[in-house]
């Protein structure tokens, strides 16, 4: 039993993994089914501008049709087709002296049943659309582009869930270390009271006041520490890697902060939304060239080559041949006039939601700077807060060594430590949560960065 444990143990430690941010981040992105996903879709937008080049360069085909039919109209129309018919097909062969022409000819109306197979390549080609298809694939090139960005904004949206939850697993550790520092400290207090009250320094009462606060340190420490373990889980599945148990340091963005209008025409050039909208804008145009193009007339070839005959055959003598150039334009459509309209209001409405989304992003970017501003001087007081907290502790516990104060002001001013320290740690990981962020509306890629 003991061996099985053991190698359960060794195995165990063998596949634990503790982590740093890079490391986790790298997984994710590697790993992400929804980039994945975004990459497929830039993946199909490529095919579909690759479809209007086909379009182009026109569709060649073959083609085999075989019918058998006693339908008068096509058996003649076959025979002539394969250079076959004769006066008797016309039924000459009843019309005598050609006195009488109301004779319903028989081999004309009731021929024999007749075989008939057409044997074809055909190629058909647009000439002239209007510039229909230009444009169409101006508006598939400006979509690849759009899923492109889509990509990279879904990226450094993951990266920045990556960063808030690894730091949120390293507060939650770092919370765990804490509590445990206090469960020590706790520990040598309830020592302490033990040995006043042996010594008769003490009533029981500071003993068992020691003895609860310890216990509800100890269950603070029991959630603290699932906590940390749910922290990983989230780690776990946004990396799909299931061997991560542990985490490293705290991670924070660090770059340089000009004024905020530098900081706001930054994040218009970077920020992918505005890209985005920018192609809408485009595609829009666009569509309105698309309208138009139902103004213009349309050009088209059709070029055929084959072999018809009452049995398969490539016999010269059974081969003919088309070439076609058609020419179209639409006189009166008034559904055109409404879709010329239609565009132009999307057109404006695009440029209306280019400016909204401008003016959001400013505000948005106010908010973060305000919200990093004040993060910043609360971690500046709680760094302060904690050292004294801590200074005040020591001194409280010279004062019950030297029997000045009671347990209950003791164990007060260790609470009042315990709970500067949490809020410290809370207030660094929110000011790197507010560099990430400021970040992310800068729209600027953290891997990127780094790298």
């Amino acid at each position: 039993m003991h061996k099985i444990y053991l190698s359960l143990l060794i195995v165990s430690f063998t596949y634990a993994q503790s982590i740093n941010f890079e490391e986790v981040l790298e997984m994710t992105i590697k790993n992400s089914k929804d980039l994945q996903q975004q990459q497929l879709n830039i993946d199909s937008s490529k095919l579909d501008s690759k479809m209007i080049d086909y379009i182009n360069y026109g569709k060649l085909s073959i083609s085999e049709e075989f019918n058998r039919t006693n339908h008068a109209g096509y058996v003649f129309n076959s025979k002539l087709s394969s250079r076959e018919a004769s006066f008797r097909d016309f039924g000459f062969a009843q019309v005598g002296d050609m006195s009488n022409f109301d004779i319903q000819p028989t081999d004309l109306n009731y021929p024999d049943d007749r075989n008939n197979f057409n044997t074809k390549i055909t190629y058909d080609i647009p000439l002239f659309t209007g510039f229909k298809l230009s444009n169409q694939k101006d508006i598939l090139k400006l979509q690849e582009k759009a899923n492109e960005l889509k990509y990279n904004l879904d990226k450094k949206t993951l990266e920045f869930e990556v960063l808030k939850a690894y730091n949120s697993a390293v507060v939650a550790k770092d919370y765990v270390q804490a509590l445990e520092k206090a469960k020590i400290a706790v520990s040598k207090i309830v020592e302490s009271a033990d040995a006043f009250h042996k010594e008769g320094f003490v009533t029981k009462i500071d003993v068992n006041e020691a003895k609860v606060y310890e216990l509800n340190i100890n269950s603070t420490l029991i959630e603290a520490k699932n906590s940390f373990q749910l922290a990983l889980a989230y780690l776990r599945f946004l990396s799909s890697n299931d061997e991560i148990s542990d985490v490293q340091e705290l991670e924070n963005r660090y770059f340089h902060f000009p004024n905020e209008e530098e900081l706001y025409k930054i994040a218009l050039e970077n920020r992918d939304e505005i890209k985005i909208q920018d192609i809408q804008v485009n595609a829009n145009k666009k569509s309105i060239e698309i309208a138009k193009s139902a103004y213009y007339p349309t050009l088209y070839s059709h070029l055929e080559y084959g072999y018809n005959d009452d049995k398969l055959t490539i016999d010269d003598d059974k081969n003919y041949y088309i070439a076609l150039v058609g020419l179209s334009l639409t006189l009166f459509d008034g559904t055109r006039d409404v879709e010329k309209e239609k565009s132009k209001i999307e057109y404006v409405k695009a440029t209306l939601n280019q400016e909204k989304l401008k003016d959001a992003i400013k505000l948005e970017l106010k908010k973060a700077i305000l919200n990093l501003e004040a993060k910043e001087a609360i971690l500046k007081e709680k760094i302060e807060a904690k050292n004294l907290a801590n200074n005040i502790l020591e001194q409280a516990k010279l004062q019950y060594q030297n029997r000045l104060i009671s347990m209950t002001n003791l164990l007060l001013q260790e609470a009042n430590y315990r709970k500067n320290e949490s809020m410290l740690i809370q207030a660094r990981y929110e000011k790197a949560l507010a560099l990430a962020n400021i970040n992310l509306i800068l729209g600027q890629n953290i891997k990127e960065e780094n790298n």
